[in-house]
């Protein structure tokens, strides 16, 4: 599933959100690819690939309007992000 973290204002001003996978590796970058790329976001900017806490920022009205509005992508709470990354990070460290 393609989560994004609910917007937030940074102190310059600029809207941002996170834009991830709930899966792990190379089964996250697949799935979240097509979205990220319906939404404007160049590959380039993917970060930390291959890493569990891999994502793509979502700056900007234009790209947090259009996420909001993408089918394939749910909003969660910034807890649920974190209970992401942890689960990816054990399976990271082969825990």
């Amino acid at each position: 599933m393609v989560v994004m973290d609910r917007p937030r204002r940074l102190p310059d001003g600029r809207i941002t959100a996170h834009l991830l996978s709930d899966l792990h590796g190379d089964a996250a970058y697949h799935e979240l690819l097509p979205v990220a790329l319906a939404l404007g976001c160049h590959p380039a900017f993917y970060q930390y690939p291959g890493r569990y806490k891999a994502h793509f920022d979502l700056i900007g009205p234009r790209r947090i309007n259009a996420a909001l509005a993408h089918p394939a992508i749910e909003t969660v709470p910034r807890r649920r992000i974190a209970e992401i990354l942890r689960r990816r990070k054990l399976l990271e460290e082969g825990v």
